[in-house]
């Protein structure tokens, strides 16, 4: 039976990601408006999950997004965005 999975590590642009790195996005769709406004943000990776196709997706929250750091999502929820991991590259923490 094939199952709903999160995976631990993905491979990206610039290297491999794990939950909670930050990256900058590059949507290559270009199917709608998000995907021009989301062009180059940062954000940072809530999940990495494979679907029943084995499609692998990065759950993503914008580093701007005023409801991402809240003790109860209920009343400002943040956003979350999917992508392919080849729509994401990974951003460097400097020293």
């Amino acid at each position: 039976m094939n199952e709903h999975v999160g995976l631990q590590v993905v491979g990206v642009i610039g290297g491999v990601a794990r939950q909670g790195d930050h990256v900058r996005l590059h949507p290559h769709a270009k199917a709608d408006a998000f995907d021009l406004l989301l062009e180059h943000r940062a954000g940072r990776i809530e999940l990495i999950e494979q679907d029943f196709e084995n499609r692998t997706y990065l759950v993503v929250t914008l580093d701007d997004d005023p409801g991402r750091e809240q003790e109860d999502e209920r009343i400002l929820p943040g956003h979350r965005f999917f992508f392919y991991p080849d729509e994401v590259e990974l951003m460097v923490e400097e020293a």
